[in-house]
C-alpha cells in the first residue's frame, strides 16, 4: 500500500503540522514531508540544520500502532529502520550506525536523528537525515555528516550521481521504506524483541561513549557498557557502580 504523503515546499516544522493533524483528526495523510524548515526541532529542543530539498524531513503519523512500552523506544526502533532504509537505497553506503537513543552516525559524525511524540495513543515519529549536503556551517562541520560526503569517500561514482538536491519522488521511496520497515520492527519486538536488539547491535556505536544521565540526582556522566534486552543502556559511572535506564543525552 502507497503511503499519502503531503509535500510542503516550507514549513516551520513537520512535526507541529503532523500534530495539528492529528489534534484535529483529520486522517489524510500518513506522513509530513517538507523540503525545508525554518524552525525544525530536534532531541532535547535542539535546532535542525537544512537547505531546501537536502535533506530527509518528515514526521510519520503512526496510528493505531502496535506500540511498545515505554513509548520511547519508538525512536530507537525507527532509527534502526531508517538506517536499514539508506544502506538499501544506497548499497555503496557504509553500514549507518546507531548512537543511543536515536542518532544515525557514519565516521563518528551525525547523518540524522530522530524524534518521538506522543498524541493520545498516536505516535509522531520526526525524521531528519542529511541526503545531499555538499558542506555544512563551520560550527557544525566536525559533528555533521551527509549521505553525499559519505559516499565521496567509500564511491567516489555513486556520489558523483547524487544531485546537489534530492527529487520528492526519491524521498517518497525513502519514506514508504521507514515507514513500512519500522511497522515490521514495531510488530516484531512484541513477538520477537531478541531479534530486534541483534539487528541493533550489529548497527551499535553507542558502547564507549560517555552520557549524561538523566534520571539520577545530579545527573552523573556514565561510559555506556551495553545495551539490555530491554533496551535500556548500561553504563559505568565514576564510583565504579553501573546503571541502566532509558534516559541518557549524549555529551
Amino acid at each position: 500500500m502507497s503511503l499519502r504523503i503531503e509535500f510542503h515546499a516550507e514549513l516551520d516544522s513537520t512535526q507541529r503540522r503532523a500534530h495539528e493533524l492529528v489534534v484535529r483528526g483529520v486522517a489524510l495523510y500518513d506522513a509530513i514531508c517538507a523540503d525545508h524548515q525554518t524552525a525544525g526541532r530536534g532531541r532535547q529542543g535542539a535546532t535542525w540544520y537544512d537547505q531546501p530539498s537536502q535533506s530527509l524531513l518528515v514526521s510519520l503519523i503512526l496510528r493505531e500502532a502496535p506500540l511498545p512500552e515505554p513509548v520511547g523506544l519508538v525512536s530507537l526502533l525507527a532509527a534502526l529502520a531508517a538506517a536499514n532504509a539508506l544502506n538499501h537505497h544506497y548499497p555503496e553506503l557504509p553500514p549507518v550506525q546507531l548512537k543511543y537513543p536515536n542518532d544515525l552516525v557514519l565516521q563518528q559524525r551525525k547523518l540524522g536523528g530522530i524524534l518521538t511524540e506522543l498524541v493520545g495513543r498516536t505516535a509522531i515519529v520526526g525524521i531528519g537525515i542529511n541526503l545531499a549536503q555538499r558542506t555544512f556551517p563551520p560550527e557544525l562541520d566536525e559533528r555533521a555528516i551527509s549521505v553525499w560526503q559519505a559516499l565521496c569517500i567509500s564511491s567516489p561514482a555513486t556520489s558523483a550521481a547524487i544531485a546537489p538536491t534530492v527529487s520528492r519522488e526519491e524521498r517518497a521511496t525513502l519514506i514508504q521504506a521507514i515507514y513500512h520497515d519500522l511497522w515490521q520492527l514495531l510488530l516484531r519486538w512484541h513477538a520477537e524483541p531478541t531479534s530486534v536488539l541483534q539487528h541493533w547491535h550489529a548497527r551499535d556505536a553507542s558502547v564507549g561513549r560517555p552520557y549524561r544521565v538523566q534520571d539520577l540526582p545530579d545527573q552523573p556522566i556514565g561510559i555506556a557498557e551495553d545495551i539490555e534486552s530491554d533496551f535500556r543502556l548500561r553504563l559505568r559511572l565514576p564510583d565504579g557502580t553501573h546503571y541502566t535506564t532509558y534516559y541518557v543525552s549524549g555529551v
